[in-house]
């Protein structure tokens, strides 16, 4: 089955928000045996919209519209949706009462207009949305089908899940193949090196295996196309062996693993505690470290010692190893992590001090210079880094380097 995706909002046409959902929904067409071919974005204008669905239409067999099902004048879509397939909306009463009761139960008095939000197709179905007031509806005309779902992700989300992913099954069985994707997680190893270790399984046909470069990582993504999950399951899992026993420990995950994860969830498993001594990445490796839920367990501080006055006054690092080897060494970075260490009282301290950019760089200490050190009981040891890219790039590859640094000594 063929699809298109038809974003509608100005906001994304001007930049002013991502498009998340049509993302995600590229994501899980192919696992319930639809075919994405296009996706397009369309502003809040009627007659646009309109002829952004026929075109959709006249290349798909269904056509699924994300936004402008909201109550103010410039959300079009169901309108324009019934306009392109000439048909006609009703009001549905389920969806009206459970917009009132939207408003009874917060104490908030319902704007009329709020109703338009329950007009549906007449020839279809209507999607409840059991977070906000929007209902999706499904359109079907003509061998065609339109489903219109909301905005909002958290409202997209659980319509798409709920609703709109077990019909395309029903649609969909046993007469398609479906698309199986898994993507492995690769850090410490760079795209060309990676690539020379799996070369030749980059020219399988099916599953094919594409690689995906990302900041600090590289990933590998694996997709089956079968008649069935098993089948597909059993595909994949055949190529990921073959690409595990490859590259080893330098794959740390799949799919919606993070590094900070798995980092994290290894050091539950061994009961450590991690303290944190931060310069030029500002707290970024705290910040990732924090975002994995459980932390509380084993994260015990986080130190942004920027200037050399709070490298020494926090962290203990003495003023005459800063005045001799400077700000930015292997010697601070190692005093920087052991003072995390000490302060905290933590199984392993960590420091990163580098330049990154755009100025403060010398030919001896470019910018993008970064030195990341490890302390434990039983260990110490430092690297020198060179990084590429803005500031922000350098930070980020300061804490990604951190990370893979830290599983590494955990490994």
């Amino acid at each position: 089955m063929r699809a298109e995706i038809v974003s509608v909002g100005t906001e994304l046409l001007l930049g002013q928000i991502v498009d998340t959902n049509a993302a995600h929904l590229s994501r899980v067409l192919p696992e319930v045996g639809t075919d994405l071919h296009y996706r397009s974005t369309v502003g809040d204008n009627l007659e646009r919209i309109v002829e952004a669905i026929r075109l959709a239409l006249s290349r798909a067999d269904v056509v699924f519209t994300i936004g402008g099902l909201g109550p103010t004048e410039d959300d079009l879509t169901k309108e324009a949706v019934a306009k392109a397939l000439g048909v006609e909306l009703v009001m549905d009463e389920d969806s009206a009462r459970r917009i009132r009761e939207f408003f009874e139960v917060r104490g908030i008095g319902m704007p009329e207009r709020n109703l338009k939000q329950a007009l549906g197709p007449k020839e279809g179905r209507v999607l409840r949305n059991d977070v906000g007031t929007a209902p999706g509806a499904i359109f079907e005309h003509g061998g065609k089908v339109v489903i219109t779902l909301p905005g909002p992700p958290g409202e997209f989300e659980p319509m798409l899940e709920r609703g709109v992913l077990p019909y395309l099954r029903e649609k969909t069985e046993g007469g398609h193949a479906l698309i199986k994707s898994r993507v492995l997680k690769i850090a410490g190893l760079g795209e060309s090196a990676v690539e020379e270790r799996v070369r030749d399984l980059l020219g399988s046909r099916n599953p094919t295996v594409a690689p995906l470069a990302h900041l600090g990582e590289v990933h590998l993504r694996i997709t089956a196309k079968a008649e069935d999950p098993p089948s597909a399951d059993r595909m994949i899992r055949t190529v990921e062996e073959k690409l595990r026993e490859r590259l080893g420990d330098a794959v740390f995950g799949a799919d919606e693993e993070t590094l900070e994860q798995v980092v994290v969830q290894r050091l539950i498993e061994r009961n450590l505690t991690l303290a944190l001594a931060e310069s030029c990445t500002g707290g970024m490796l705290a910040h990732r470290v924090t975002n994995v839920p459980g932390c509380s367990a084993i994260f015990l501080a986080g130190i942004v010692a920027y200037s050399d006055t709070a490298k020494s006054g926090f962290l203990g690092v003495p003023g005459e190893l800063i005045e001799r080897h400077g700000a930015v060494s292997h010697e601070v970075a190692k005093a920087m992590a052991s003072g995390a260490r000490a302060a905290a009282e933590a199984d392993i301290g960590m420091g990163i001090t580098g330049i990154a950019g755009p100025g403060g760089g010398t030919p001896a200490k470019p910018v993008g210079l970064v030195y990341i050190a490890l302390s434990a009981e039983d260990h110490e040891s430092s690297q020198e880094l060179r990084f590429a890219g803005n500031r922000l790039d350098i930070k980020t590859r300061g804490a990604q380097a951190a990370l893979v640094m830290l599983r590494r000594y955990l490994l």
